[in-house]
């Protein structure tokens, strides 16, 4: 039997939980200490000012999904209702296939954290990075009350401890290894220039973005969640608020507590928890680690099937994708992100090609969502509709930041080559082309 439609199920804390469950997960204990050598102690501020980038563009699609409380989609469906059905897709595809890669990505590096990278151990890597999405593709299968319970745990598993072991560190911060505030590991790049500075933190936010832009997954599921006018922007908000406050903590105590340690020692991050509260601050950094790689899949399997799901709706991509199964939810798009990961893990070359692809349309969402809550603001009726209103500050600010993210596009060219962005160009290109094949296809029907 199939269902009619997304049922409403979830409540505020699940979309926040999306969020909170994902942000971070692995990022923490990998791209910030990457952070570290870009940029040096400053890469604390960089996280939370990307951050705080991430909670503009959360709060303009709360914004926007008071406007369409009866559609999901994430950044799809405003850009697609603003600006346009092939904008709108470019928009889709840019969230589907940076999210919808996520669960291959987070379990291997859990696997590697785990088993180690030797040789030997690939074939575990894999079959362990397979048995956890195959876990989450299950949970989802049977609905978002299912799922989202899961996530709702996972995520009180991964915030709590961070929180304690990072209030903990306080009193242990040493004033002295925040200074000089500015190193560049980028050879290339003078911090002691206005534009150098301005560069190395294009560059440095770059990578934390990888981690910090998770702030917009808790709209991708606004169709199944209760009373959405209330509760899309308290998941907006709170999951804004908590995340800042433990990243906020983590990441300031990590630089005051190990320095140079964070560039120069191997898994920074445990060692950090070991000075902290000895061994129980290890287990604790282990539990955030597990709980929030488990978050960031089962976050990614339902953002990633619903945003198919939604520009199937629209007509923007075939009817088979928002069929529904008898638990109300996409299978067939579920299936598909849950085919896509294994094949990831299992091909390592359709891996790097996938992991190149995400650069450019992840980031190209960002400024398209910008621009496209600069039309929406300024339409009355639009405007007035919305339950939760902003002002115009914040849509000229969500602006900035889109294109401040195309920045960081030219940043990931200069620090690792061009041959990422070109990849991700042709994914735009080939998006566009199959666009039009849709509609042409349609037309003929």
């Amino acid at each position: 039997m199939e269902g009619k439609k997304l049922r409403r199920e979830a409540g505020w804390f699940t979309a926040a939980a999306l969020v909170l469950g994902s942000l971070g997960s692995s990022g923490l204990y990998g791209n910030f200490p990457y952070n570290y050598t870009i940029s040096g102690p400053s890469a604390w501020l960089v996280w939370l000012i990307t951050l705080i980038f991430g909670f503009i563009i959360a709060l303009v699609l709360a914004y926007d999904y008071t406007i369409w409380p009866e559609k999901t989609g994430a950044e799809y469906y405003p850009v697609r209702a603003s600006l346009g059905s092939l904008l709108g897709s470019i928009a889709g595809w840019g969230f589907s296939i940076s999210w919808g890669t996520t669960p291959a990505i987070v379990a291997l590096i859990l696997g590697r954290y785990i088993w180690g990278v030797a040789p030997e151990t690939a074939l575990t890597r894999q079959l362990f990075a397979i048995s956890v999405i195959t876990i989450f593709f299950i949970l989802n299968y049977f609905g978002i009350k299912v799922s989202g319970i899961a996530q709702n745990i996972v995520t009180v598993f991964k915030v709590v401890p961070l929180i304690i072991v990072g209030l903990v560190a306080i009193p242990f911060i040493d004033p002295s290894y925040f200074t000089p505030f500015w190193k560049s590991g980028v050879e290339q790049i003078n911090p002691n220039t206005p534009i150098g500075m301005f560069t190395l933190f294009l560059a440095s936010a770059l990578v934390a973005s990888w981690s910090t832009y998770a702030t917009d997954v808790f709209a991708s599921i606004v169709s199944e969640v209760k009373d959405p006018k209330k509760n899309i922007p308290r998941a907006a908000v709170g999951s804004g608020l908590i995340a800042l406050l433990f990243v906020g903590l983590i990441t300031i105590t990590a630089v005051g507590v190990l320095g140079e340690g964070l560039a120069t020692i191997a898994r920074p991050l445990f060692q950090y928890g070991k000075i902290v509260l000895g061994d129980l601050g290890v287990i604790l950094l282990w539990i955030a680690l597990l709980a929030g790689v488990l978050g960031a899949c089962n976050a990614s399997m339902i953002s990633a099937s619903r945003v198919l799901y939604q520009m199937s709706e629209e007509g923007d991509l075939p009817g088979i994708f928002s069929k529904l199964n008898g638990w109300g939810v996409p299978h067939i798009a579920l299936i598909t992100i849950w085919l896509l990961n294994v094949l990831m893990i299992l091909y390592t070359p359709l891996y790097i090609v996938l992991v190149a692809v995400t650069q450019v349309p992840f980031l190209l969402t960002w400024f398209l969502i910008g621009v496209a809550n600069i039309k929406i603001r300024g339409n009355r009726e639009w405007h007035e509709k919305a339950a939760f209103k902003i002002p115009w500050i914040v849509a000229i600010a969500a602006l900035i930041v889109g294109v401040l993210s195309l920045g960081f596009i030219y940043a990931y060219g200069m620090m690792y080559g061009w041959s990422d962005i070109e990849i991700g160009v042709v994914f735009v290109v080939l998006v566009i082309i199959l666009w039009f094949i849709n509609k042409i296809t349609r037309k003929s029907h």
